[in-house]
């Protein structure tokens, strides 16, 4: 029989991904579509910490900016003429403020994770032009330019936000282009001077934030695929690229906990490769890895259900956990795999079983009351039993030995 084409497994797949977006692409601030979706959703997690500390940090810098108010209200309007509009400017531009804020801070738990950047936004966007309508109002009064102070303000809620470039820059415009629409509708001839003095070191201060950004977003998304690849090697064998029994461990649990609600079977298969030691000293341990590798690919195709899982266990023993199957299904199964590794004929001139590489497999399922240990005791049982009778077959639960139709070779150590 044909022995499966040399894919790689999904597994195997991603971690190469990783590793190409990682030197490639990570810069462009563009991954693959699939890789871009996760690392979406990763980016709306932490941003939804560091808007609720900007909202934080704009609640405390409101409350001071307020007293600032209320003192050069008693000190320069109070009892004039323009107190009336200072009243009417001012307190609506703080109340706009305070309402946006709080409102945020108070949808924040309950807004989808989709929506919290989009609303943050726009709550920066609101906290800036309020900011330019109340230092608009004291300049042209004459009681001094706080533009600057407002500019300060705005990258003091801005900078630790963690926005990407894509959600600063139509930010930036927003706010940039509200400054100048202010200024056209209030701001008399002979103040354009200083106005444009200011509206320049507010332009280069927007255009330090979005460099800020892309720096910020640069290094999120290295992050974001370093963390991918530490959790892939964590949970995979570096060999061959299949679980490892840490994975296992928490896969098992998973698995057993739903095949028990649905009634469903679990059962575990382990292969082991007949003679390998004696392949390893005849062959050498390079030959030895890439035969583990095409073992482990044939494997791999094994496991292509959403519940499977296909692990290397330790040297020269695989195992494979499956889900909603019944013995017979798996018997076959693992018989089909056998004709498999029939089907690489990796030579092994010393194996007394056969002419070429074979392994033995033992199959136990998973009761009510089964745990990890207990489930690989009683598949380790009938792989002994497998290699008892003879190797290069299928044994377990009660089933009668199964053998892929390769005769022994009779030859001796």
């Amino acid at each position: 029989m044909p022995a499966l084409p040399p894919t790689p497994p999904a597994t195997h797949n991603a971690e190469r991904a990783c590793r190409r977006e990682l030197q490639v692409r990570s810069r462009w601030l563009r991954f693959a579509p699939d890789v871009e979706q996760q690392f979406r959703q990763f980016l709306r997690q932490t941003q939804s910490d560091n808007f609720l500390a900007c909202i934080v940090v704009g609640l405390v810098l409101w409350l001071g900016v307020v007293g600032w108010d209320v003192l050069r209200y008693r000190e320069y309007f109070q009892g004039t003429a323009v107190e009336s509009h200072y009243l009417l400017t001012i307190v609506p531009a703080r109340l706009v403020s305070l309402l946006m804020l709080g409102g945020l801070m108070l949808a924040a738990r309950r807004l989808p994770d989709h929506w919290l950047p989009a609303a943050g936004l726009a709550t920066i966007a609101a906290y800036g032009i309020c900011g330019y309508v109340t230092g608009y109002f004291y300049l042209l009064t004459g009681k001094g330019d706080a533009m600057a102070l407002s500019i300060l303000i705005l990258m003091t809620v801005l900078l630790p936000c963690g926005m990407t470039l894509r959600q600063t820059l139509p930010v930036s415009m927003v706010l940039i282009a509200a400054y100048w629409t202010v200024a056209w509708q209030w701001l008399p001839s002979a103040q354009w001077v200083s106005f444009r003095a200011t509206a320049s070191l507010l332009m280069v201060c927007m255009g330090m934030m979005a460099f800020a950004a892309y720096l910020r977003e640069r290094d999120a998304r290295a992050q974001f695929l370093r963390h991918r690849l530490l959790d892939w090697e964590a949970a995979h064998d570096p060999l061959t690229g299949l679980a490892n029994r840490r994975s296992f461990q928490r896969h098992f649990e998973i698995c057993l906990a739903q095949a028990q609600r649905e009634g469903a079977t679990l059962m575990l298969a382990i292969l082991d490769l007949d003679h390998f030691k004696l392949y390893n000293d005849h062959y050498g341990h390079k030959a030895g890895d890439r035969a583990l590798q095409q073992v482990a690919l044939v494997l791999g195709h094994y496991a292509a259900r959403p519940m499977d899982l296909a692990i290397r266990l330790g040297g020269e023993e695989f195992g494979l956990l499956s889900y909603a199957d019944d013995a017979q299904a798996l018997r076959q199964r693992m018989q089909h795999l056998l004709a498999q590794l029939e089907g690489l004929q990796i030579i092994h001139a010393h194996s007394p079983t056969a002419l070429w590489l074979t392994a033995s497999i033992g199959i136990a399922q998973a009761d009510a009351s089964a745990t990890t240990e207990s489930l690989f005791l009683q598949a380790d049982a009938q792989l002994y039993r497998a290699k008892r009778t003879g190797r290069n077959r299928v044994c377990g639960l009660e089933l009668p030995v199964a053998q892929p139709g390769i005769k022994p070779v009779e030859t001796t150590i």
